[in-house]
């Protein structure tokens, strides 16, 4: 019985070992990818739980490291130079703009169709009365 559990322990640490190269792996291509870095990614990358990431000694940090790495970096490139801000504050200021006048022009032609329609249906209303009884009227 004692070698059936030996080889338990042996397959256990086999597949242990395993998951630790496959989540080394995840990282190392993780590193070389511009892509957003969480336990849940590696994990799913690895093919492990998440459970095993946060329950490992040396790879949970690994894995905490990257994704404030790499947090940092996006957020140091937001652009924060005071002139793009500028530049996009002026656009975004000009669109909006834009965006006002032709929302009151599209108002402005909205109501004057409205007021056609309401003509030519008051048009047709005449003409239908004017059917049902019988009468026209000359022009």
């Amino acid at each position: 019985m004692s070698r059936n559990i030996e080889a338990l322990a042996k397959a256990a640490q086999r597949r242990h070992k395993q998951a630790e190269t496959a989540v080394e792996k995840a990282l190392r291509h993780a590193r070389m990818s511009q892509q957003p870095v969480s336990v849940a990614s590696i994990a799913r990358a690895a093919g492990v739980s998440t459970d095993f990431i946060y329950r490992h000694p040396t790879l949970r940090p690994q894995v905490e490291e990257l994704r404030r790495a790499r947090r940092n970096a996006t957020s140091n490139n937001a652009g924060h130079d005071p002139d793009s801000q500028a530049a996009a504050s002026t656009l975004v200021r000009r669109l909006t703009q834009q965006l006002a006048t032709e929302r009151r022009k599209h108002r402005e032609e909205l109501t004057q169709l409205q007021s056609a329609l309401a003509a030519a249906h008051g048009e047709l209303l005449a003409l239908r009365r004017q059917t049902e009884t019988g009468f026209t009227r000359s022009p």
